[in-house]
């Protein structure tokens, strides 16, 4: 008899477990939304979460088989994600009705750590505004232009690690992602924190050991943010956060030690905290110490990964496509004249017109960001130009913009799986439909660091171009896209080349 009451017992929580994993899946029927039928828990996602694939080939893979609507359905673990795929649809409400989605959906459940909530991306409403008007005049061209030589320093020193693994004229091969996540993190170290780290001679520095503990989503990582993602109650009674707490003490310390050194003897450094210290000055607002931490910590999102990832597949692009190479190699030699032996400037790196392309087309081809993702703070009916009504949005749905999926639409890019740097040159760019490319976003909360991101990949392939050609390894990865796991472009079998030194 107990045994037989424990099974009804657990047969009852079984279903009461079902009846909570699945508790919003009625959503798209309910309102008239095309979808596909979800997996309890995880939702559409189930590829993902079971490491069959990438997030950006989930997302692709879905847009492909419903791009004929112009909204659809995806269920984002528990949470139903409205995907608006109309290039139109996308400008009226990213742009001309801003208002109604000012603030990104949530992340995860991060009600409780002050570092997580200060970020800009995380902010919402007034205090992302405030934010913003603050933190815009670090990013101008002006501010990037003095940053650049504490980024020359981290580019050299990786270079000369290569030269020496080159020596005599030999090739060499090397895995790009965790050769170009070190030279990241050396930067973010310079640029951000204030700090002087060579992760190739010191490998297991502090630094990078806590920095790649917290970008890395896999593991137990992964588990917690999947846990905070779809069950925040659990995560609530368990009490965890999704990043140590050891290991954002450590950021924060390092930030505000940093930040009361440099006031206590009057020191300047061109780097982020600096350029933090008299945005707070110049302020009316009164931003806390976890404000200005959180503005530092979260390159480790937009910047650790992204910017490694980035670079890595500039080179995979050159690899594969040797004329774009050779020309690319070009342009670089003839910067490389005007410059006469002066040093590498802001100002030459952002002139070259077909680094520009090739950087353009491969954050078209290789989107960092699979979807851009808005909260919908009011009742909202969106409309056609004729002001017919399309849909009719709620307070608190959550909406996302396929970027991988129209980075990937033959409609919009013509034979999108080739690599085209003239797709952006000066003659075609401007044939581009508006809003079908979207790398940084758009609108007011578009990417406030895109040039910080630009200048990093541009400088870095100038000079890894002059100095080596890009060719295939015996442990390049044939399919990368079939070989990337989780949420970031890093495939399991590395992003693999062989470095052959030029003669001049």
């Amino acid at each position: 008899m107990v045994f037989i009451e424990l099974g009804l017992v657990s047969l009852l929580l079984l279903y009461i477990f079902y009846k909570w994993a699945t508790l919003k899946y009625n959503t798209f029927k309910e309102r008239g939304v095309p979808f596909e039928e979800p997996w309890p828990l995880v939702g559409n996602a189930g590829a993902v979460v079971l490491n069959r694939e990438g997030f950006n080939k989930t997302l692709l893979d879905f847009y492909n088989r419903n791009r004929e609507h112009d909204i659809v359905g995806f269920y984002n673990f528990r949470s139903p994600m409205f995907s608006v795929q109309n290039p139109e649809y996308i400008k009226k409400m990213i742009v001309k009705d801003f208002d109604f989605f000012v603030n990104h959906a949530p992340f995860f459940n991060s009600e409780d750590d002050p570092l997580v909530n200060g970020m800009l991306t995380v902010m919402k409403d007034q205090r992302w505004k405030n934010m913003r008007n603050t933190l815009t005049p670090i990013f101008t061209a002006a501010k990037m232009r003095a940053m650049f030589s504490l980024m020359t320093e981290c580019f050299n020193e990786s270079l000369d690690r290569l030269r020496e693994e080159t020596k005599g004229g030999k090739s060499h091969d090397v895995e790009l992602k965790g050769w170009f996540t070190r030279l990241s993190n050396d930067i973010i170290a310079s640029t951000a924190f204030g700090l002087k780290v060579n992760s190739y001679v010191d490998q297991n520095n502090e630094f990078y050991s806590i920095g790649q503990a917290i970008a890395n989503f896999r593991g137990k990582q992964m588990l917690k943010f999947f846990i905070a993602n779809a069950m925040p109650l659990v995560q609530k009674i368990l009490g965890f956060k999704v990043f140590d707490a050891e290991k954002t003490d450590y950021f924060k310390r390092l930030v505000i030690d940093t930040m009361k050194y440099r006031q206590e003897h009057k020191i300047q450094r061109p780097d982020m905290i600096q350029l933090l210290i008299e945005a707070r000055e110049e302020t009316d607002q009164n931003w806390s110490d976890d404000d200005i931490v959180a503005q530092c910590f979260i390159f480790f999102f937009a910047a650790f990964e992204n910017n490694a990832n980035f670079t890595a597949t500039i080179c995979h692009e050159l690899m594969e496509n040797p004329e774009v190479q050779d020309r690319l190699f070009k342009e670089a030699l003839e910067v490389r004249d005007q410059l006469a032996g002066k040093p590498l400037t802001y100002e030459a790196v952002m002139k070259m017109k077909y680094m520009d392309m090739v950087t353009s087309e491969t954050l078209r081809k290789w989107s960092l960001a699979g979807a851009l993702d808005r909260l919908c703070s009011k009742d909202y009916d969106l409309t056609d130009d004729k002001g017919n009504l399309i849909f009719k949005f709620k307070a608190g749905d959550y909406i996302w913009f396929p970027v991988v999926g129209l980075h990937n639409d033959e409609r919009y890019f013509e034979d999108p799986n080739l690599f085209k740097p003239e797709r952006f040159s000066e003659e075609n760019k401007d044939n581009i439909k508006p809003y079908t490319y979207l790398p940084f976003g758009a609108g007011p909360r578009m990417c406030i660091g895109n040039r910080y991101a630009l200048m990093q990949a541009k400088a870095m392939m100038y000079y890894m171009i002059l100095d080596f050609k890009i060719e295939r390894s015996a442990k390049t990865v044939k399919n990368i896209v079939d070989d990337v796991r989780g949420f970031q472009v890093n495939p399991l079998g590395g992003f693999w080349v062989r470095l052959v030194p030029r003669s001049s």
